[in-house]
C-alpha cells in the first residue's frame, strides 16, 4: 500500500456540481423516443435511480435480451450499491473479445466496488479495443494507483495529450499521481487547470470518477467535500 497518501480539498472546484453530472459512459437521449428505455435513460442521467431500475425492468420485458438495455441496467444497479446485482446482468454479455461496452461498464462497477485490480484487468481489455481512448485510459490509471502500480498507472498517464480539445484526462491522471504520492496541492493545481481549460460540466464530470476514487466510501461524492484517503497508511509492525 501507498504510505503517506493525503486528503484532497476540492470545495472549490465543486461549485456548480449537479446531480446530472453523475451518469458517465450512457447513450445520448433522442427527443422523438418515447420507450420505456428512453425513461430509464432520463431518469438515470438526472439520478432518480430508484425510478430509472423501474423503467429499465419495463424495457427489459419490451425487448428481452437487449444488450444496451442490460448494460444501462448494470449501471442502475452499481449506482444503487447492488454490485453484485450488476456483475450478475454483465457476466453473460461477456465473450471472448468483448464487446468493450461490457467490459468498460463492468470495470466501472469494479471500480466503484474498489476491486481495483479486476476493474483493470476489464479496463485493459476495454482499451485494447479501443487503443488510446482516453477516458478508458484514464480508469486504468485509478485502478492501477488503486493496487500501488505507480509505475504503470504514469507509463498510461504519459500517453494522454494535455492539448485534448474535449478530454480533461491528461489534467485528472497527473492529479490521481499527484494525490498518491502525498502531493496534494498539486493535485488540486491539476484539477483547477482543467476547470479552467474545459469549465465547470466537463470538469465535474470527471471529478465525479475522481472523487469515487479518493473519497471515502461512507460518503458521496457531492457531499465529501474533504475525501479521506483512497489508502490508508499500513499498520505499524
Amino acid at each position: 500500500m501507498i504510505p503517506g497518501l493525503k486528503s484532497v480539498t476540492l470545495g472549490l472546484i465543486l461549485l456548480g456540481f449537479t446531480p446530472i453530472l453523475r451518469a458517465e459512459n450512457a447513450p445520448e437521449i433522442e427527443d422523438n423516443d418515447h420507450s420505456p428505455l428512453h425513461q430509464a435513460l432520463l431518469d438515470y442521467k438526472s439520478s432518480h435511480y430508484d425510478e430509472a431500475h423501474a423503467s429499465i425492468d419495463a424495457a427489459e420485458k419490451a425487448k428481452p435480451g437487449d444488450p444496451a438495455t442490460e448494460i444501462l441496467k448494470a449501471r442502475i444497479l452499481t449506482e444503487l450499491g447492488d454490485f453484485a446485482g450488476g456483475e450478475q446482468v454483465l457476466r453473460p454479455l461477456l465473450t471472448s473479445n468483448g464487446p468493450p461496452e461490457v467490459q468498460l461498464a463492468l470495470g466501472d462497477l469494479l471500480l466503484r466496488k474498489r476491486s481495483f485490480d479486476r476493474a483493470a484487468k476489464y479496463y485493459s481489455l476495454a482499451l485494447q479495443a479501443k487503443p488510446n481512448d482516453p477516458d478508458i485510459t484514464l480508469k486504468l490509471i485509478y485502478a492501477k494507483i488503486g493496487v500501488s502500480d505507480l509505475l504503470t498507472a504514469a507509463k498510461y498517464a504519459s500517453q494522454l495529450k494535455p492539448l485534448d480539445p474535449d478530454h480533461p484526462s491528461y489534467y485528472f491522471a497527473k492529479a490521481a499521481l499527484a494525490q498518491a504520492t502525498g502531493k496534494t496541492q498539486e493535485a488540486e493545481d491539476d484539477i483547477q487547470t482543467a476547470r479552467t481549460i474545459y469549465g465547470i460540466t466537463v470538469t465535474n464530470r470527471y471529478l465525479k470518477t475522481y472523487l469515487e476514487v479518493f473519497a471515502s466510501t461512507g460518503k458521496s461524492p457531492a457531499s465529501d467535500i474533504i475525501p479521506l484517503p483512497l489508502i490508508k497508511n499500513p499498520p505499524p509492525k
